[in-house]
């Protein structure tokens, strides 16, 4: 049997981290994709994860 260390917070994050990654690649426009990744995580009641994730990337922002 294999124990788990990674704890449920961080495995939280890792999920908030993936479901933002997935909403930059669907949606370039800023927008639309932190509107698609709050909607996500709101589907999976975990909206409160979501406020220390970044949607924007260095390089988006030094292009603005």
């Amino acid at each position: 049997m294999t124990t788990d260390t990674t704890g449920p917070d961080r495995r939280a994050d890792e999920r908030a981290e993936e479901l933002a990654d997935e909403a930059k690649t669907e949606n370039p426009d800023p927008t639309t994709a932190r509107e698609t990744f709050e909607l996500e995580l709101m589907e999976e009641g975990r909206s409160e994860e979501g406020e220390s994730v970044e949607l924007t990337d260095e390089s988006d922002e030094r292009s603005s």
